[in-house]
């Protein structure tokens, strides 16, 4: 006989206590106890709950390897229902052992239904790997029954793989949102809707009657950098300005070749380059830059109000000043064949030629943003890691505690997407070397980014590891926000970031006039229901964890709480560097200050 204090802690989530049956069984080098139920008189495992046990076991079972878990219904005999679902969030348990010092168990799971777990504790002296035939068979037997519960399902070519499951209701609770995150995205979707329902514009479907009416209804919860958007919007500089520190700052490139089929001439673009230069010059000298909106040529376009939508593939020529001085555009064309029906619009332009010319690239913007930068590889990406962690790693395995143009249309991007997406995309220190723009001036995503990222390369080494579990945590984390946060920022001033355009491109020069603008421009109703969408995917709707932060200790051996803490405060650091360049910036850039950024892809 030997006897055991066991302590319990339950999590103080809503509905994270249980009325059903708990029990443990101790498994150690000689064997393995029978369950030994945990009660006590009263009620047990309410929320919030720290409890203490007593049991005995009826053998000497060895040096302990595992403690398995075994959830119950009071009824043994009960069919599947509310009593048998009666979930129970373990957030850890305490073993107090005769001889030896105590051993703490990380759990924080749900536990649902008639449900067993093992456990391995958190500073056992046995690693996850060692080679024990009780612990071989435990990881296989988990593993076994992680491929099991998730199932693949596999959608049209070029969309990955998901689980199959007919609706979020039917997902495990461990991958659900709270309660409490529920409750407020759910609140915030009702007060932005009444919000602009009570404002007459969720149900008009006709044209914004002009800019300053536009200005005047726009004013939904506007942030200080909603705030320069409308105030900055037309300027050249802003404009550009965006494919560094807007919400896609990942398709600009050096530009040492002009495409083809983008003639760009020295006459064109003389006066913007100055005296004493010519293109050619640039273009050698490295001071030319590419955003290229190819991915979206020929692509299907949705109905809106009953209307067809149009779409552009842009090209956009950018211009860095040796010197200094803000990157300018320096010429667009819209179409992918050069000729009389495609002009290559240039800032000498007329006013408003020149503006919906840069608005149809910012139209561009919004469809690769959303489909191919924010969907695929910010959360369609990050979700097959999720799963293939879910279900090829073990629970104590230490990578287990870290972790418009329609529907076709954006079905169509991420195909084409897929096709040329590597996996140096993904890593930010080569996608930076890639597109060339290592030295271009005022880049904070790639200077904050490269602050946060910070590993090397190569992968049939243990660096080859770091740097792939870098990929996915980096682009789960700080990618995922520095594409995400800026969403509403962007797009509250509807000309800034338009999600669709109700006339086609300009086939010529000089034709456009203020109502010719305003007519291309979406309608009210598709204005607001992107206004509110993207504001909500701003917004964090509560239990936010920023990147460093676990509540959940999964960890508690002295060598990862000393790599967790030099992390949290090579964190910090970045966040003051971060906090004091922005107070000389007149837009802050804050999309990639630690503290802001969300530790998952869940919104």
């Amino acid at each position: 006989m030997a006897e055991f204090s066991v302590r319990v802690s339950t999590g103080d989530a809503i509905g994270a206590g249980t009325w059903n049956k708990i029990a443990v069984s101790i498994v150690g080098t000689r064997g393995e106890t029978p369950p030994l139920r945990l009660d006590h008189p009263g009620k047990e495992f309410s929320a919030g709950a720290v409890e203490d046990f007593q049991v005995e076991s009826p053998q000497d079972v060895g040096p302990v390897l595992l403690l398995r878990v075994h959830k119950a219904p009071l009824l043994l005999s009960a069919p599947v229902s509310a009593v048998a679902r009666d979930a129970w969030f373990c957030r850890w348990i305490q073993l107090s052992q005769p001889r030896g010092a105590p051993l703490l168990f990380p759990c924080y799971q749900w536990l649902e239904d008639a449900e067993s777990l093992a456990l391995r504790a958190g500073a056992a002296k046995v690693s996850w790997a060692d080679d024990h035939p009780i612990l071989r068979q435990q990881r296989q037997e988990e593993l076994q029954a992680r491929q099991d519960s998730y199932h693949w399902k596999t959608y049209s070519p070029g969309w990955p793989r998901c689980l199959d499951e007919k609706s979020v209701k039917d997902l495990d609770l461990n991958i659900k949102y709270s309660v409490k995150k529920n409750s407020c995205f759910y609140l915030k979707v009702g007060s932005a809707f009444t919000e602009l329902k009570l404002k007459g514009l969720l149900d008009r479907k006709g044209l914004w009657k002009s800019l300053s009416e536009m200005r005047m209804m726009l004013n939904f919860r506007m942030t200080p950098a909603a705030e320069y958007v409308v105030k900055h919007w037309q300027e050249d500089a802003f404009f550009a300005s965006q494919f560094l520190n807007g919400l896609n700052p990942v398709l600009i490139h050096r530009c040492r070749h002009l495409p083809e089929n983008f003639p760009v001439t020295n006459d064109m673009v003389a006066p913007m380059l100055g005296p004493g230069t010519s293109l050619q010059a640039e273009l050698e000298r490295g001071s030319l830059f590419l955003v290229d909106h190819g991915i979206l040529s020929s692509v299907h376009t949705n109905v809106v109000n009953g209307k067809p939508q149009f779409s552009a593939a842009p090209m956009t020529l950018l211009y860095q000043h040796p010197g200094g001085g803000p990157l300018l555009p320096l010429a667009i064309q819209l179409s992918r064949s050069p000729g009389p029906n495609s002009p290559i619009f240039l800032p000498s332009d007329n006013k408003w030629d020149w503006l919906l010319a840069k608005t149809w690239v910012r139209n561009a913007e919004f469809s690769v943003h959303e489909a191919v930068t924010h969907l695929l590889h910010a959360h369609l990406l990050p979700e097959v890691f999720t799963m293939a962690t879910l279900r090829q790693l073990p629970h104590c395995h230490p990578l287990f505690k870290s972790t418009g143009i329609g529907v076709r249309g954006f079905s169509e991007l991420i195909q084409r997407n897929m096709q040329q997406l590597s996996y140096s995309v993904l890593c930010l220190p080569e996608d930076i070397r890639a597109r060339g723009v290592e030295d271009i001036p005022n880049y904070y995503y790639r200077d904050d980014g490269l602050k946060i990222w910070g590993v090397p390369s190569a992968l049939e080494t243990r660096d080859a590891l770091v740097q792939y579990v870098t990929m996915v945590i980096f682009n789960s984390s700080a990618k995922h926000y520095a594409v995400s946060a800026g969403q509403f920022d962007s797009c509250i001033w509807m000309p800034n970031l338009p999600p669709t355009m109700q006339l086609p491109p300009p086939t010529s020069k000089g034709q456009t006039r203020p109502e010719g603008f305003l007519a291309t421009l979406p309608p009210v109703n598709a204005t607001c229901d992107i206004i509110i969408a993207l504001w909500l995917l701003s917004q964090e709707p509560g239990d936010q964890r920023p990147l460093g932060t676990y509540p959940d200790e999964h960890f508690t051996e002295e060598a990862p709480r000393r790599s967790i803490a030099a992390f949290q405060n090579r964190l910090a650091q970045i966040s003051r560097e971060i906090r004091e360049r922005n107070q000389g910036l007149e837009l802050p850039y804050t999309y990639l200050d630690p503290p802001l950024i969300e530790n998952s892809v869940s919104i």
